[in-house]
């Protein structure tokens, strides 16, 4: 078995970039944080890959924000050697990870032998789907006194938006946990990714909100899909995405991917009706600092 460590973003997409393709779906945010920071930036992230008898048996990535190790088995089938090989690797290069992100059939397994050989506790854990949309399947039209925008610096009320955001966060979190300064640095983000709002003529109500968090080479990635409490049950998320997935196509993606937790059948059902399909199961788990 060979540990292959890259000293660069370019050697790590020259050598992997072909391979990353292959299911860009799948590997939508590896391929997304790579594409989206600058090479000095991810030159100091941990970038790699396990080779086996001349087979390439994982690709993956530890950065220093919140993914922590994110992985890709191209074969479709890493061995419980070859990944306690990966992880004493890890470990003996003293790479700290705080969370670990993939294939469902494999973090589990990478998750506990990284604990064993750390001595990390495993302090939360989630099953999250992966699903793609590449044609719309049901139509959603927008009524006549409803529109979708994307905001920007020029055309947004700052002061509106962070509190959107702080309203939003505090109910789902169910207590104050977003403060007005937190709330603002999501608002700015949000509007840098690219902030899409289905709103009414007047825009003065905001009924829905979506972000385009990652773009790839042939896709884009949306996320952070929430309507305020007041505008829930209403059929505007459903919109909002056919919406924004029919103007993405439109400008050129093949593909649309977003991601929802296992436990939200509403979401998923929602997602479904405008044409998403069930990729990938995947699990996030999460570790002591």
């Amino acid at each position: 078995m060979k540990f292959v460590k890259y000293e660069s973003k370019k050697d790590f997409l020259n050598e992997n970039l072909e391979i990353l393709l292959k299911e860009e779906y799948k590997n939508e945010l590896m391929l997304g944080i790579v594409l989206e920071h600058n090479d000095e930036k991810v030159n100091n992230w941990f970038l790699g890959r396990i080779e086996n008898n001349n087979e390439v048996k994982m690709v993956f990535l530890a950065d220093d924000d919140k993914q922590g190790l994110l992985f890709y088995c191209p074969t479709g089938d890493i061995s419980k050697e070859e990944i306690e090989f990966f992880v004493d690797n890890i470990v003996n290069l003293n790479i700290n990870l705080d969370q670990v992100f993939g294939d469902k059939k494999f973090s589990s397994i990478i998750a506990e032998s990284y604990v064993e050989k750390s001595k990390k506790i495993i302090i939360e854990n989630s099953i999250i789907y992966t699903l793609a949309l590449k044609k719309l399947k049901q139509e959603h039209v927008l009524e006549e006194n409803e529109k979708l925008i994307k905001l920007n610096f020029e055309n947004s009320d700052m002061g509106k938006m962070s509190q959107i955001v702080k309203d939003i966060h505090t109910d789902i979190s169910g207590v104050e946990a977003c403060s007005d300064e937190e709330a603002l640095r999501i608002a700015n983000i949000y509007l840098k990714k690219g902030l899409y709002i289905l709103t009414d003529n007047s825009e003065e109500n905001v009924f829905c909100h979506a972000v385009t968090v990652r773009k790839q080479i042939n896709g884009c990635t949306i996320g952070a899909v929430i309507s305020p409490k007041e505008f829930r049950g209403k059929g505007y998320g459903k919109k909002c995405i056919y919406a924004l997935s029919k103007r993405l196509l439109e400008e050129g993606y093949n593909y649309i991917t977003l991601h929802v937790l296992s436990t939200n059948e509403a979401a998923k059902s929602v997602y479904e009706k405008v044409g998403f399909e069930f990729i990938e199961e995947t699990e996030r788990f999460v570790f002591n600092k």
